[in-house]
């Protein structure tokens, strides 16, 4: 069943219970109100009959010692006529016995059990001609001896006036539960239209278009659900595409893996080959062997790094805390022989700050970035390794002043296998893994690599680590 036709069937349903209960309490009240309006003017007539028949009782004890049937019948024809009572009407003796009646329909006994503790009672009785009648009966005492009062009087308007009321209920009841589902059929499908709208919008994203997003055109619930409805595609579309590009990568890093694994094992083998199945002078052969030595040593580095980022992305490394100028200061002292030999000049500009890294892995990102710089860099060069705080952490940056590197290489740097000189990664042992390394050891510092670069005038390196702070929440 559709949601909208399920708010529509409960509400009506409601209305028309509310509705019917309502209107019989009503018409129960109505009808109670009436009985007791002339059940008090029944007791007023009631009243004045039974001082009149007292009165003639009282005259006639007076004249005779005991009273005939016939005389009965005549005090209450004339205490009735007197007092302009036209309703049928009996009087009964002590023991509820009938003395006489002004009409036929009056039983011989009186069965009011009320009047064994009640001085007046009524009820609503159905007649043989099928009206309704009011049913009194009252004690009437004279000179000491109890009787019985009882008069009838037509309710049939009573009860046509509650069968009127009842079918005109009917009737507002049948208009009002039709209007009511009229109503509540076209609230309800506009009030389902949104989740009408974002059940196309899911069909839509499920084939795949995650760019779309539905319109918010409530501020109530479903315009909440709508917007985390959007809040979710977004997040699932970034995961998507976060998805597709890893998975873009993870095939060119295959496949740069298997062009760079290609390349050196070919140069190996038919050098190799070359020296089984070839005499060679003494200068061929060196020259062989010292390429296949070279290919091998390559072959050695990229395999190394392969393992270095497999580790990396396996493991949880615990920072420690410790001086910036000690930390690189064990990083100069490497890199400072390999510099000296490539005729370069090292510049230092290290802010003295309490820092929070892991040890190797800092030596090592370092280290790259500045082995770097230096196979970019030409003899005479400067390389400026620079430490600062900055935004509530400490900046470490290298800067060079070699040939630079394309603003649209820029982007792809940290990516594994990428090379901006391929033939001159290659000559130096180069793998393209470096900064890929370097960027998931700045990941672990909780940072990355930047790169600001310009051709022929350089390129500066910037990755930031925590400040260690103190207990108190100082930082130092």
């Amino acid at each position: 069943m559709r949601f909208a036709l399920k708010i529509c069937i409960c509400t009506v349903l409601i209305v028309a219970l509310l509705f019917g209960v309502l209107g019989q309490i009503l018409i129960a009240r109505s009808f109670r109100t009436a009985l007791r309006f002339r059940v008090q003017a029944a007791v007023a007539d009631y009243s004045a009959l039974a001082s009149a028949m007292e009165a003639e009782l009282y005259g006639i004890s007076l004249y005779y010692n005991t009273a005939s049937p016939a005389m009965y019948e005549e005090i209450l024809g004339r205490a009735g006529s007197n007092q302009g009572v036209e309703s049928p009407c009996a009087l009964y003796d002590t023991d509820f016995r009938l003395l006489t009646a002004s009409s036929e329909d009056f039983p011989e006994t009186l069965d009011f059990s009320e009047l064994r503790v009640r001085r007046f009672a009524y009820r609503l009785i159905r007649a043989n001609d099928g009206r309704t009648l009011l049913d009194t009966a009252g004690c009437v005492s004279i000179s000491g001896q109890n009787y019985f009062l009882s008069v009838r009087y037509d309710a049939t308007d009573l009860m046509r006036l509650r069968g009127e009321q009842i079918e005109s209920l009917t009737l507002l009841h049948v208009i009002t539960v039709a209007v009511s589902t009229a109503a509540m059929l076209l609230v309800s499908y506009l009030t389902t239209k949104p989740l009408r709208r974002l059940q196309r919008f899911t069909a839509i994203i499920g084939g795949g278009n995650y760019s779309r997003r539905a319109r918010v055109t409530t501020l109530d619930e479903i315009g909440d659900l709508t917007v985390a409805f959007n809040d979710m595609t977004g997040a699932i579309e970034q995961k998507v595409e976060a998805l597709e590009l890893n998975a873009k990568q993870q095939k060119d890093f295959v496949a740069s893996f298997s062009h760079e694994l290609k390349t050196p094992m070919t140069s190996i083998i038919g050098y190799a080959d070359m020296l089984r199945s070839t005499e060679l002078d003494e200068e061929d052969a060196f020259m062989a062997a010292n390429f296949i030595f070279s290919e091998g040593k390559r072959l050695e580095a990229m395999s190394l790094k392969l393992m270095d980022l497999v580790v990396l992305d396996k493991n949880d490394y615990k920072l420690i805390r410790g001086y910036a100028r000690r930390a690189l200061g064990h990083v100069v002292a490497v890199v400072t022989p390999m510099l000296e030999k490539a005729e370069l000049t090292l510049n230092l500009d290290i802010e003295q700050q309490i820092i929070m890294y892991e040890k190797d892995l800092l030596l090592t990102l370092v280290t790259n970035l500045i082995d770097n710089a230096r196979k970019a860099s030409s003899p005479g060069k400067v390389i400026t390794l620079t430490g600062r705080r900055m935004n509530g952490r400490y900046r470490i940056s290298v800067q060079d002043e070699g040939i630079g590197i394309p603003k649209e290489e820029l982007s792809r740097i940290t990516e594994a296998f990428f090379m901006v000189d391929k033939s001159r990664a290659r000559a130096q042992h180069g793998a393209g893994l470096g900064l890929a390394i370097g960027n998931r050891i700045a990941e672990i510092h909780g940072s990355q690599l930047h790169f600001e670069s310009e051709l022929n005038k350089g390129t500066l390196v910037w990755f930031d680590v925590p400040l260690f702070v103190r207990e108190k929440g100082g930082a130092e």
